[in-house]
């Protein structure tokens, strides 16, 4: 799979929690390149890594042919993190809706930690293609 040609600093990796953290790092290399505040970056690894696990637990459920890739931008006042994979495709209306979670509940809390940390949030799927794009502005 590989990034839009007009979309640069993409990364992808092989589906699996190990390879997120390569996801995360590039993320934050991308954001120290360019003196994003911590807390900023921190946000955006947060809800990164939260989608990312996703993928790997759910959309691709362990297999190892899976892949994702992510392409972050970093453009004027907003942070641009498109996270691509072809795996199982999200729900519709899942990043649409905030389901309160049971304060023991071992699951279900993704969403939510990605629509407290993101500004915007898209997400698509067409062809086998699923595309998340997360977007937040820089203070």
């Amino acid at each position: 799979m590989m990034p839009s040609p007009d979309l640069p600093s993409g990364i992808s990796v092989a589906a699996n929690l190990m390879e997120v953290r390569r996801l995360a790092e590039h993320l934050r290399m991308a954001c120290a390149d360019k003196a994003i505040d911590e807390l900023t970056t921190f946000d955006c690894e947060l809800a990164l890594v939260e989608a990312a696990n996703n993928v790997v637990e759910h959309g691709y459920q362990g297999r190892p042919e899976g892949e994702l890739t992510l392409i972050v931008q970093i453009a004027g006042s907003t942070i641009r993190m498109e996270l691509l994979d072809r795996g199982t495709p999200v729900p519709d209306g899942q990043f649409l809706r905030c389901e309160t979670v049971p304060p023991d509940a071992t699951h279900g809390r993704g969403t939510g930690i990605i629509q407290s940390c993101m500004d915007g949030i898209e997400y698509t799927s067409e062809n086998g293609l699923n595309r998340l794009v997360m977007t937040k502005r820089l203070p």
